[in-house]
């Protein structure tokens, strides 16, 4: 009978354990008496002396919400100022990703020979850059090769020997 009791205590004592580890604002909750999840709107005050102590502990699982949001206390996160995203065309986005292609394609050439891999790379690079798929970035190919975009940015920046 009490290896019984023993060992459905040192069962009690691995799940306590177990919620304390995966919930760490209930220990101190409890330790300083206060209710956990507790749905009321307003904390409880167990220490009417004016000590606020409490104020820097963890008070539990409860969301933050902003609609009950105290005067003078702003939350920084949900803030949003009107940001004016100016509209691209698809011609000026497509300029913008030729550009960047040919930019490390000339600084690919002053340090290794160009070659099928290295274009794999750029394009590797590119796609990283401006976050485009598989899909887009052939599709963006298509559109380059019929308006000979490469052509054009190449023309229009300096070759790496004019640069040095």
């Amino acid at each position: 009978m009490l290896k019984i009791l023993i060992k459905a205590a040192i069962l009690v004592f691995i799940i306590l354990s177990i919620y304390f580890i995966v919930n760490p604002s209930a220990c101190s909750n409890l330790m300083l008496g206060r209710v956990t999840n507790s749905m009321e709107t307003e904390p409880l005050v167990t220490d009417p002396s004016g000590d606020h102590s409490e104020m820097f502990t963890p008070s539990g699982d409860q969301p933050l919400t902003t609609d009950g949001a105290q005067p003078g206390v702003v939350d920084t996160n949900s803030l949003s100022e009107p940001v004016d995203v100016p509209n691209y065309s698809q011609e000026d986005i497509d300029y913008a990703i030729a550009s960047r292609y040919v930019e490390l394609e000339n600084e690919y050439a002053r340090n290794n020979a160009l070659g099928k891999d290295a274009a794999k790379e750029i394009s590797y690079i590119v796609m990283d850059d401006f976050e485009l798929t598989q899909q887009e970035w052939e599709e963006f190919l298509q559109r380059a090769t019929e308006s000979n975009l490469f052509d054009k940015v190449r023309s229009e920046q300096l070759p790496p020997a004019a640069a040095q």
